[in-house]
């Protein structure tokens, strides 16, 4: 019979951690599809952000079938981003998995995307989009943009696509990551962070439903999810503060990419002619791997770049 130690060897902790707020209509259920993961060592982190429903009570009565479970809960509400930089600060695990309160995992998904990982920071898998009462919509989360693997920093100058939901990160890279900024999710933050050092890589497997209705923090229709501004000059300030970041978090050994978001970040911040012609050709000239998860033809990706000369986004 293999020791516990050389078992922990083969099988590291992993740590399934999940914000929770006013999520009794469905974490039950989500958490019931935790504890069913074939892959045999893992803890649960699960943090209520001050729900007023029955969310605590769900997790407390949970807690005690389960000594896996570790159970905590804010004294004030903390938003998403602030739940999960908490929750992420109290896993013990070598490796982590971010879960929404209202999903449904595939029994194998853990051990798949721990056998896939390979050498790399972070892998995520593909998603299937279910409605209010779980039945399957039409769409996966691969059919709205391309997932793919993240192999350079350019490649989150726009945006990207791998949610936290579906996602398995080595907690170690953490160290660069902390504190969370407030004005991008924290899967957005934990990709970028993950890519800027082994690299991000993707499983084409369905291995969540991923549920959609009216209270998703985010969802897969970004443009339903929260904004936070309300005028162009405060949206402008948001992305020039995004891509600032991303210039000063990208590590000096990816020197031209660090190179290329500086000066992105310096064009995005001056209305000047010569800066909106700047950053035209600078992104017409690295648009196939800033443009790499948008489902553009080679055409509109030729186009996209010359609405820089009016607009930052």
């Amino acid at each position: 019979m293999p020791s516990k130690q050389n078992n922990n060897k083969m099988f590291p902790l992993i740590s399934i951690v999940m914000a929770c707020y006013q999520g009794e209509k469905f974490v039950e259920e989500q958490i019931q599809s935790h504890l069913n993961q074939d892959y045999p060592h893992l803890e649960f982190i699960y943090l209520d952000d001050a729900s007023t429903d029955a969310t605590w009570t769900i997790l407390q009565s949970l807690a005690q079938q389960d000594p896996r479970i570790n159970i905590f809960q804010n004294e004030k509400n903390l938003g998403y981003v602030g739940s999960f930089e908490k929750a992420i600060q109290l896993a013990q695990g070598e490796w982590i998995a971010l879960s929404d309160q209202d999903d449904i995992w595939e029994k194998q998904k853990i051990s798949r995307l721990f056998h896939a990982m390979g050498s790399h920071s972070l892998i995520y898998a593909d998603s299937q989009l279910i409605d209010n009462q779980g039945n399957e919509l039409p769409q996966r989360m691969s059919d709205l943009k391309n997932q793919i693997p993240y192999t350079s920093p350019l490649m989150y100058t726009f945006g990207a696509w791998a949610p936290g939901h579906s996602m398995l990160f080595q907690k170690s890279i953490l160290t660069h990551a902390f504190p969370f900024p407030r004005f991008v999710s924290h899967d957005y933050y934990i990709g970028f962070v993950a890519t800027c050092y082994q690299g991000s890589t993707y499983l084409p497997e369905i291995l969540v439903q991923y549920r959609q209705h009216d209270q998703n923090a985010i969802g897969a229709n970004l443009k339903k999810a929260p904004k936070h501004y309300v005028t162009r000059k405060q949206r402008d300030l948001r992305i020039q503060q995004r891509v600032q970041l991303l210039a000063e978090l990208c590590p000096a050994e990816k020197a031209l990419e660090k190179q290329v978001l500086r000066n992105l970040a310096h064009d995005f911040s001056s209305t000047s002619l010569l800066a909106r012609i700047r950053r035209t050709c600078l992104v017409m000239k690295y648009r196939d791997l800033m443009l790499a998860y948008k489902k553009k033809g080679a055409f509109a990706k030729w186009l996209y770049p010359f609405k820089l000369l009016f607009t930052i986004y």
